[in-house]
């Protein structure tokens, strides 16, 4: 904004031009502006050649100074995230500061106000919050994006002593993003044990050899989502596919669903399916609609998934979690994932809990996941619940779990796509 630079700055990254316009973007007036931002900006701006830089300062009705001229034309103005996305619209800039993790929607609305400038976007943050950034931008490998991650002992004016006492009263958890500059809503994460390296693979499809076990999430309003697994002999677990349904009706999702099994070469292999247990009542609202019964009108017959959450988050832990095999002498996971389950190896990284906090009093019991990455998840916790097992086509099953209950039950000649009536007796005679 001064024009004033320092000798070490690069000529060519040096904007000359008056006129400039600039926004700087702080959580909120209170706190961020009025106790962080102004008396930075004071110290940085007004004591430069006893102040001559500025022409003018307009403040808000709380009397902090949002709009900031300087004598040679340039100028920013000040916003925070209290204020609506609608008031980050329709301006045009050429430079944008963002103090803190802002939400996505006003760094886009920021953003898009430089495209006609070609203007720079900076952000300064300890990444406590807003994941999108790390996909984003941290992770970005456009070369037009830079990132300095700075521990806390990069700081000079910072004594080692004041350092150490400061680490004492936080958690590990803590200790990352404050201390060492790690994105923290990985600490967050519900599944930590998910490791790509080991839990990625590629494996061979349509082995007969193999049972198999579909899990299905239907939603009015969302895509629905579908994810198939695997059990081989040694009863390791094997989620080869997944599929994402928008915007169809039943017929449609049932004949995506067969023509997903044609292609994984398991169309005629027996295959126990298990479905949202909401999708198994009558909608009102929609006249009756049962998706459960409409699914089986088209070959696709599902049985009432086990919804017990905290069941089915400890079974997928406990799938992820390598152990030693002797014969291999190597520790290896019971579950790994296809490399083509994109969504589901997706939300494996960004399954968060909600509202999450470092505050050890906050970790209990009764914590909540934030609703969002968690279709496939879903998917997969109905088929743990159930306890998948691997099972000899020629040979009675032994056992499925319905509802978190053991069920006896026919052959597995008996279970086949079209076969709803099969289903409709097993919840008959669930115990």
């Amino acid at each position: 904004m001064t024009g004033n630079y320092p000798d070490w700055y690069p000529q060519e990254a040096r904007m000359l031009k008056h006129g400039l316009k600039g926004r700087i973007i702080a959580t909120d007036f209170g706190k961020g502006v009025g106790e962080v931002i102004i008396p930075a900006l004071d110290n940085w701006i007004d004591t430069m050649k006893g102040g001559q830089y500025i022409a003018e300062k307009q403040r808000n009705p709380i009397g902090i100074p949002v709009k900031w001229v300087f004598k040679n034309g340039n100028q920013f103005d000040i916003l925070t995230h209290e204020q609506s996305t609608e008031q980050f619209e329709g301006w045009f800039g050429d430079l944008a500061w963002f103090d803190e993790p802002p939400p996505r929607d006003k760094y886009i609305a920021t953003r898009r106000g430089l495209v006609d400038n070609n203007g720079r976007t900076t952000l300064t943050l300890t990444p406590l919050k807003q994941p999108w950034i790390y996909d984003e931008i941290y992770c970005n490998e456009d070369p037009s994006y830079y990132t300095v991650t700075m521990d806390i002992a990069d700081n000079p004016t910072l004594s080692e002593e004041a350092i150490n006492e400061f680490s004492k009263t936080l958690t590990e958890e803590e200790k990352e993003a404050r201390i060492h500059g790690k994105f923290r809503h990985l600490s967050g994460l519900v599944f930590k044990e998910f490791d790509p390296e080991i839990h990625i693979g590629r494996f061979p499809k349509g082995k007969s050899s193999w049972s198999y076990y579909f899990a299905i999430d239907p939603h009015p309003r969302t895509p629905t989502a579908c994810v198939w697994l695997a059990v081989d002999e040694k009863d390791q677990l094997y989620v080869i596919n997944e599929a994402w349904f928008a915007e169809m009706t039943a017929k449609e999702i049932a004949d995506g669903i067969h023509a997903e099994e044609v292609g994984l070469g398991i169309e005629h292999m027996q295959i126990i399916r298990f479905i949202d247990p909401a999708m198994d009542k009558s909608n009102e609202l929609m006249g009756g609609f049962n998706t459960k019964l409409e699914l089986s009108k088209y070959g696709i017959a599902c049985t009432r998934a086990n919804n017990d959450f905290d069941y089915g988050i400890t079974k997928i832990r406990e799938a992820l979690r390598p152990t030693y095999l002797p014969l291999l002498n190597a520790s290896v996971p019971r579950m790994q994932v296809s490399s083509e389950c994109r969504h589901l190896i997706y939300e494996f990284q960004h399954y968060i809990w909600d509202d999450y906090t470092m505050r050890p009093e906050d970790h209990d019991a009764k914590q909540k996941v934030k609703k969002k990455n968690d279709h496939f998840i879903d998917c997969l916790r109905y088929i743990l619940n159930a306890n998948p097992r691997y099972f000899r086509s020629e040979d009675d099953m032994e056992e499925l779990v319905y509802e978190g209950t053991y069920t006896k039950h026919a052959t597995t000649k008996r279970i086949s796509r079209g076969n709803s009536a099969y289903y409709d007796q097993i919840e008959e005679r669930n115990i």
